[in-house]
C-alpha cells in the first residue's frame, strides 16, 4: 500500500486519539474498516456569460450563480467515479467550485489530493476547489487501514450557444434499400458498411465466416486469424472486441489473431444479442485509458447497457465489463431500438434507432434524453438510418432512402 502523507498521518492519528478520549469511561468508540463516498453535493457555482450591446457594441460580462444541488452527482462504486448527470451550463466557473456536502459510509474521512503533487489535505465545505481537471478525493476508514480514491469530474455543456444545423448533402441510388448496414467513421469521413465491420481511424476489421480480416482501405482485406465469433462489436485504442458463439465477450490485442474471454461483473446472459452498437472515447481522469460503451437488446428484447474502463498504457491493466442496470425509477432510460447506432460527440453520447429520435446521454449511458439540439430534420426521408461522427467533429446520418445528411456547428 502507498505510504500516507506524513503530516496527514499525524493529524489523523491525533483525530483518532482525541475521539477515543472524549466522553466518560463508559462510552465505547467503534472504528470501521469500510470506506465509501455515498453522496456528493455541489455548492453554489458561479457562471459568467458574455453579451454585446446592440446599441453601443460594448461587451459585458454578466455574473450569475447556480444552485449546485440542482445538478445530481452520480457515484459509480465500481470504478470509483463521481460526475454530474446533467451538464453544467456554458460559462460555469470550474476553477472555483464549492462542495456543500460529502456523505460517507461509517464516518469515513475525506481528503483532497493536490493537483501538483501526491500530497493530500483534509477536505472542507468552505474550500474553493479547481475542477478544470478531474480531482481525486481520497477516503480513509476510521481504523486508518487502507484508503480509496474517487475521481470527481464536472462536465460543462461546451456546445451551448453554438449553432448546429443539418444539411442534406446528397441522395444516392446506391445507398437506397439497405437494412443490415451501419455508418462508421473512417479516416476524415464516414462509410456505410456491413454490420460485421468495425473501424478505428484508418483501420477496419470484419468477420467473414470464421475469418477475422483487417483492411486499411475497406476494399482489400487480409486474414488475421480465425475464431468462433458471432459478431465484431467495436475497437478501442488497444483492443478489438467481439461476442463469441459461446455467448461470452471476447478481446483481441493482436488485430484478431488470438482472442481472450473478457471479465464480466454480471452473468453473460445479460449481454445484448441484437441491435448492438459500441462507441469509445478518451477517459480523461486516467492516462492511456478508454471508456467503452456497448448498448443493445437481449434475447428477451430488453435494453442492455455495458461499459468498460480500459487502461492500455504500458502493461495493459484491462478492466472488466460492468453491467449498467436500468433503474425502474429512471424516467430517461433508453427505449428498445432496432438498427441502433451510437456516436460520441461534444462530450456526450448520441443514440439513433428505429424511432428516428436522437437521444443524448451526458452521464456515459445511464440516462438518455431526447435531444432538441441534434433533432433530425422534419423533411428527412427513410425508415432505417444510421449515425456516426467523424474526426472533423461532424455528425452524419444516412438513411435507407439514400439520403446523406451532414450536421455541424
Amino acid at each position: 500500500m502507498k505510504k500516507l502523507f506524513k503530516p496527514l498521518c499525524v493529524m489523523l492519528g491525533a483525530l483518532v486519539t482525541m475521539t477515543s478520549c472524549l466522553g466518560n469511561g463508559d462510552d465505547d468508540t467503534t472504528v470501521y474498516s469500510d470506506m465509501a463516498i455515498t453522496a456528493f453535493t455541489l455548492g453554489t457555482l458561479n457562471r459568467y456569460t458574455h453579451s454585446t450591446s446592440s446599441d453601443t457594441g460594448n461587451d459585458t460580462i454578466i455574473k450569475s450563480t447556480l444552485t449546485g444541488s440542482n445538478y445530481n452527482m452520480a457515484i459509480d462504486q465500481n470504478s470509483y467515479r463521481i460526475y454530474n448527470q446533467d451538464l453544467l451550463p456554458s460559462g460555469t466557473d470550474l476553477a472555483h467550485v464549492t462542495i456543500s456536502s460529502v456523505s460517507t459510509l461509517n464516518n469515513a474521512i475525506v481528503t483532497l489530493k493536490s493537483l501538483t503533487s501526491d500530497s493530500i489535505r483534509f477536505f472542507s465545505t468552505s474550500d474553493s476547489i479547481d475542477f478544470t481537471t478531474p480531482r481525486v478525493f481520497r477516503v480513509f476508514p476510521t481504523n486508518m487501514e487502507g484508503y480509496r480514491d474517487y475521481t470527481v469530474t464536472l462536465f460543462v455543456d461546451e456546445s451551448a450557444g453554438l449553432s448546429f444545423e443539418w444539411n442534406k448533402v446528397d441522395t444516392r441510388a446506391d445507398l437506397q434499400g439497405w437494412s443490415e448496414n451501419h455508418l462508421v467513421a473512417f479516416g476524415d469521413s464516414v462509410r456505410l458498411v456491413d454490420q460485421n465491420v468495425v473501424t478505428a481511424d484508418n483501420c477496419a476489421f470484419r468477420l467473414n465466416g470464421t475469418n477475422v480480416e483487417r483492411s486499411e482501405d475497406l476494399d482489400n482485406w487480409t486474414v488475421m486469424g480465425t475464431a468462433a465469433l458471432k459478431q465484431l462489436v467495436g475497437v478501442g485504442t488497444k483492443g478489438l472486441f467481439a461476442l463469441g458463439t459461446d455467448g461470452m465477450m471476447k478481446r483481441s490485442e493482436d488485430n484478431g489473431a488470438t482472442w481472450l474471454d473478457e471479465t464480466l461483473d454480471e452473468d453473460a446472459s445479460l449481454l445484448p444479442v441484437s441491435d448492438i452498437a459500441m462507441t469509445s472515447w478518451d477517459y480523461t481522469p486516467l492516462d492511456s485509458t478508454d471508456y467503452l460503451l456497448m448498448v443493445g437488446n437481449d434475447a428477451q428484447n430488453q435494453v442492455r447497457v455495458w461499459r468498460k474502463i480500459n487502461q492500455y498504457g504500458g502493461v495493459s491493466k484491462g478492466g472488466k465489463w460492468v453491467y449498467m442496470p436500468v433503474d425502474l425509477n429512471n424516467p430517461y432510460a433508453l427505449p428498445v431500438l432496432q438498427h441502433l447506432s451510437l456516436a460520441y460527440y461534444n462530450n456526450m453520447v448520441l443514440a439513433l434507432g428505429s424511432d428516428k429520435v436522437i437521444y443524448q446521454s451526458a452521464d456515459q449511458g445511464i440516462t438518455w434524453k431526447e435531444s432538441s439540439k441534434y433533432a433530425l430534420p422534419t423533411d428527412l426521408q427513410g425508415t432505417v438510418m444510421s449515425l456516426a461522427a467523424d474526426s472533423q467533429n461532424r455528425l452524419w446520418v444516412v438513411t435507407d432512402a439514400g439520403e446523406v445528411w451532414l450536421g455541424k456547428k
